[in-house]
């Protein structure tokens, strides 16, 4: 399941660890793109090179799909017991049921789509909900897959020709990223869990399982989760996270939301990764920022067009700064959202915060 033992985190143990130290440790033990001792292409990281907009002439890629020859006993078995729960029943679906169809998925995505998997990684379409991304982190969780069968298939590629940023972006979700999530979780595992840094206590309404928020960019998220038990990173951080946060959710009730609703979630990821990465509700023990955004950040990394959405989403936002505004002001990293909520025009700030107390007090609880 995992390329590190846990005695291999004896090094890390009494640190505050980042990725970025933690994976180029990982890149050196595993020597994955390592030239003399060195990170090929000169640093550890192309993350900077990975926030393309998809062209005009962007084509999808038409994804594999399998089919259980189980399909009519399970639903028949879902619709007896399950009916009520979040997701729908496809007969084709884009996970694999066994070993051999999942080894055909990473054969298809290093053919396909590995040459552009960093490029696109974090934009959000509405035309192409998966564009690059390999969809093996099921797979993966499951044990169809180990993380050293992926790294052997890597290990064979020439960098030149899916592109060093492309590679490299792939193998750190791999070596790094899911490595460090498994190693944060066994460190913090209670902490995470006992931790509300903004004090958030709202609940979820139905609407956040049905897609009805008015939000297009979420209840498109949602509608897309129900579908395919699936979404891409950036939705998951910057859509559903975010605004969770930004309405006040409940640390637990979004940990709870994301275990139900995805097909990849399992404790020891969804633990970091919802109360570290998507909610800062541990305070900064995973991040050394909350990962906040209005409207203009996903203006930039989708196909969304400006509406009346992106009004409630800034509401959201700018009402959140104003309300932490102490802690904003703390943090070097973020002062400028203090200065900013701080110089902004009464009347502007005044609409900010009535957008978004309506938006909490019709789709929370």
């Amino acid at each position: 399941m995992f390329l590190l033992q846990e005695n291999d985190y004896a090094i890390f143990q009494n640190k505050k660890v980042q990725l970025a130290s933690f994976y180029s440790n990982i890149r050196k033990k595993l020597n994955i793109l390592i030239e003399n001792g060195n990170p090929l292409g000169g640093k550890w990281s192309f993350d900077g090179e990975n926030r393309k907009r998809l062209p005009k002439d962007y084509s999808k890629l038409i994804q594999p799909t399998f089919k259980s020859p189980f399909y009519k006993d399970i639903k028949k078995l879902i619709d007896t017991y399950f009916k009520s729960h979040f997701g729908e029943i496809n007969e084709n679906i884009i996970f694999p049921f066994n070993q051999k169809d999942t080894q055909k998925n990473l054969t298809f995505f290093i053919q396909k789509k590995l040459s552009h998997f960093g490029d696109y990684e974090d934009f959000i379409s509405t035309d192409d909900e998966f564009i690059n991304h390999s969809l093996l982190s099921a797979p993966l969780n499951m044990g169809l897959i180990t993380p050293e069968d992926i790294v052997n298939e890597l290990k064979k590629i020439d960098y030149k020709d899916p592109g060093l940023n492309n590679l490299e972006g792939f193998t750190r979700q791999v070596i790094g990223w899911r490595e460090f999530i498994r190693f944060m979780n066994l460190k913090n595992y209670d902490h995470f869990h006992k931790n509300n840094f903004f004090n958030h206590k709202k609940k979820l309404t139905k609407d956040w399982y049905e897609g009805s928020t008015n939000i297009p960019i979420l209840d498109d998220t949602i509608m897309s989760l129900k579908k395919y038990g699936y979404v891409h990173h950036i939705p998951r951080l910057m859509v559903i996270s975010n605004l969770m946060n930004l309405s006040g959710i409940a640390p637990k009730e979004v940990y709870k939301w994301f275990m139900e609703c995805f097909i990849d979630s399992s404790d020891w990821v969804m633990t970091p990764n919802v109360f570290g990465m998507g909610l800062f509700s541990d305070g900064g023990i995973f991040a050394t920022k909350p990962y906040l955004c209005g409207s203009n950040y996903l203006l930039k990394m989708s196909n969304y067009k400006k509406d009346e959405w992106s009004i409630i989403f800034d509401g959201l936002y700018w009402s959140f700064i104003y309300k932490h505004k102490d802690y904003f002001k703390s943090n070097h990293r973020l002062s400028m959202m203090y200065h900013s909520v701080i110089k902004m025009e009464k009347s502007k700030l005044d609409s900010h915060i009535k957008n978004a107390r309506n938006f909490i007090q019709q789709y929370t609880s």
